[in-house]
């Protein structure tokens, strides 16, 4: 046979070849058995997915919700402390609190029409109660730390009998924390001379970190004081956006740490908004406790 027909026919049974092996794939994907085995054309298998246990870094699905924070290693809940602060003025702050059915912490200015009161109502009702103590700010007088203000210009005795005249008016207090004070928290020496009062009395201190370069903290467990630093402050001067924004921070944090102390200037609509969130936190694993838990 000539060798141009053994060419052509060699080019048809390799062209009936392949279109037999594309009807077979076909036949294949519509879900029939392959006659002849071959997975040629079909897609790979998808790699197996690994199960989701309780560590799995896997993002949810759109129709998955989010976990709330698992919490800390030991089966306890992470804590956060809210100190009320700024209060002596208004009663209409403190009755918002007395209806939270939580163990928020107050803290109450000097001198003031209500300070006697409400940190005795708050005490009566299980509340743990500290003296804000005014200090001397910068920009003072400027900036007035209110009545009965520790100030720079003061001999350390005349401090020290104001402080105790303060707690003699305050005796359900159980520590202080600063109002204002950036300039003397500043101040180590009078610092020291501000808190040793505090260790006989077996006060603790809480310090508001009014001046990033505060020595506060650092004197107050020098001298033995349990004490402690707040981490978030909030204030309602920036509207109900910025509040909503510190108050989630509390909770983040606390989350994230484990422990968090808020402070928070008395305000109604902080505490409307303190009310709505606790909830959250609790969902999240978050729990309020009082401020002497957290120190150390």
């Amino acid at each position: 046979m000539p060798a141009g027909v053994w060419k052509a026919l060699a080019g048809l049974i390799g062209a009936l070849l392949v279109a037999v092996v594309a009807l077979d794939q076909w036949q294949a994907r519509q879900g029939e058995p392959s006659l002849l085995g071959l997975s040629l054309l079909a897609p790979a298998p998808a790699p197996a997915r690994a199960s989701r246990g309780p560590g799995s870094a896997t993002e949810p699905g759109p129709a998955q919700r989010p976990q709330p924070p698992a919490p800390p290693p030991g089966g306890g809940a992470s804590r956060l402390a809210v100190i009320v602060d700024n209060l002596g003025s208004r009663r209409d702050v403190f009755d918002l609190l007395k209806d939270i059915g939580r163990p928020v912490s107050v803290a109450v200015l000097p001198e003031l029409p209500l300070s006697q009161w409400i940190a005795g109502e708050a005490a009566r009702l299980g509340m743990e109660v500290l003296l804000d103590l005014p200090m001397e700010p910068y920009r003072y007088p400027e900036m007035d730390p209110g009545p009965g203000a520790l100030l720079l210009a003061m001999a350390p005795e005349t401090a020290a009998g104001l402080l105790a005249k303060h707690l003699a008016a305050l005796p359900a207090a159980v520590g202080v924390t600063n109002h204002m004070g950036s300039r003397m928290t500043e101040d180590r020496a009078r610092m020291r001379a501000v808190l040793e009062p505090l260790r006989a009395r077996r006060l603790l201190f809480v310090d508001a970190l009014t001046s990033n370069l505060s020595v506060a903290y650092d004197e107050a467990r020098g001298l033995g004081l349990r004490a402690g630093r707040r981490q978030v402050a909030i204030d309602a001067a920036g509207g109900e956006e910025a509040l909503r924004a510190r108050w989630e921070e509390a909770g983040r944090l606390a989350a994230g740490r484990g422990e968090a102390i808020a402070l928070a200037h008395g305000h109604p609509l902080t505490i409307r908004l303190l009310k709505e969130y606790i909830p959250r936190w609790e969902a999240a694993g978050v729990r309020m406790v009082p401020v002497s838990h957290l120190v150390r």
